[in-house]
């Protein structure tokens, strides 16, 4: 059989094809010169992050909260980083604006504790913080010569809305040390029984219990709030424990804000004339002591 030769292809073939290749690819290129100010992207790029370098000459980066910190809440390095690129969220500036400004660099942050809720995008000052080596916890916010106490909203409901540092007075609507009228399941007469509540109210119309209040956390306000929401304040420790009096015996409570203006100068508020001496009995029943509060005039048997 006669052989049968190779077809011989043509390499002219590829050539239209190529050159279609190269077209596109330059075109494409071209576009993207122009789409980008008549230079390539790489050099965009690279001049930008020149003029960010250059633009930060002479300063430095001072953080911000990345995030929103709570209160009493110790400063870590994961505060300041940011989630979605995992660096730290600063804002540069020279170092006299800074300090004009108050503004801490991130070496005298860490570890410290802020004394209230710290919102993201914020700098830090050094009026953000307790005193050095506060412990986190609200405790170290309590200031000398003071207690702390939680109140809840069911205690004195009219703490709600009262912000940290906000001072405040709180009105007792009873004497706090009165107690019942008698133990539980005596008989008391109806007279004796009015005398004693009208006394009783006349008496509380001006009694003050605590002054110079300091809020220290505030109470929860939300839609969701209940009376089970508390508030962490400060009280005079000469005036602790007849709060306490007041609260164990569930006197009503208001608390009155006092204004924090500077300009405004606070007058305490007027001294109640004294009321006539309020007898008490003391009687112990078991383990339980009642007080009982004796009528004027003396009771039945007197």
């Amino acid at each position: 059989m006669p052989r049968t030769k190779p077809r011989r292809t043509s390499r002219l073939g590829w050539l239209p094809v190529l050159l279609l290749v190269f077209v596109g690819v330059g075109i494409v290129a071209a576009s993207v010169y122009l789409l980008n100010g008549s230079q390539w992207p790489w050099n965009k790029t690279s001049q930008a992050t020149a003029k960010v370098e250059q633009d930060r000459v002479g300063k430095r980066p001072y953080p911000r909260a990345a995030r929103t910190i709570t209160a009493f809440t110790a400063i870590t390095v994961e505060h300041l980083l940011e989630s979605q690129t995992n660096q730290p969220l600063t804002v540069w500036l020279k170092p006299e604006e800074a300090k004009a400004a108050g503004l801490l660099e991130t070496k005298d942050i860490l570890g410290r504790v802020v004394k209230g809720e710290k919102r993201a995008g914020y700098g830090f000052t050094e009026g953000d913080f307790l005193p050095k080596g506060s412990p986190a916890s609200r405790t170290a916010a309590i200031p000398p010569g003071m207690h702390g106490v939680s109140i809840s909203a069911g205690q004195i409901p009219t703490l709600r809305g009262l912000k940290a540092n906000d001072r405040f007075v709180l009105i007792a609507a009873a004497d706090p040390y009165a107690g019942p009228m008698a133990p539980k399941g005596s008989n008391i007469a109806p007279g004796v029984l009015a005398r004693a509540a009208e006394d009783k109210a006349f008496r509380a119309m001006t009694r003050r219990i605590v002054e110079g209040g300091l809020v220290i956390q505030r109470m929860p306000d939300s839609k969701n709030s209940n009376v089970k929401d508390e508030a962490f304040v400060a009280v005079p420790d000469s005036q602790y424990d007849e709060l306490l009096s007041a609260l164990n015996n569930g006197i009503e409570i208001t608390a009155m804000a006092e204004s924090t203006n500077p300009l405004v100068q606070v007058v305490p508020l007027p001294e109640p004339a004294a009321a006539e001496p309020v007898e008490r009995l003391t009687i112990q029943n078991g383990d339980v002591s009642e007080t009982i509060v004796l009528p004027k005039g003396g009771g039945p048997n007197r």
